[in-house]
């Protein structure tokens, strides 16, 4: 499962070796000036909307890689049914980035502490 990082000045999701495959995408680190949000959500996958491009996705089950919205980019580690951290970012590659964790709500808490 995907871990999130958190450094002075960066974030960094990291992917397993298959998440990797599924994403089509090596880990994702954000600069921590870029982050104006961050909360815990029950489930993660409800907060994924558009096209994902590149990635995988098994509807209901688990979503790994980019989603393309008109309004947005996100890249996403999810899996159905558990709580994930949403981080939304400006002036990065992605407008938000959506993981899956057990520890959702402290990880969310330590990013806009």
């Amino acid at each position: 499962m995907a871990s999130i990082d958190i450094g002075a000045d960066s974030v960094t999701v990291k992917l397993s070796g298959g998440e990797k495959l599924e994403a089509l995408h090596s880990d994702v680190t954000v600069p921590r000036s870029a982050i104006t949000s961050a909360r815990a959500v029950p489930d993660g996958m409800s907060e994924l909307h558009g096209l994902r491009m590149p990635g995988t996705g098994i509807p209901g089950v688990l979503m790994v890689g980019t989603l393309r919205a008109r309004d947005a980019v996100t890249f996403a580690v999810c899996h159905a049914g558990r709580p994930a951290v949403v981080i939304d970012l400006t002036g990065a590659a992605y407008d938000r980035i959506v993981v899956t964790a057990d520890d959702a709500e402290s990880i969310a808490s330590n990013l806009t502490g």
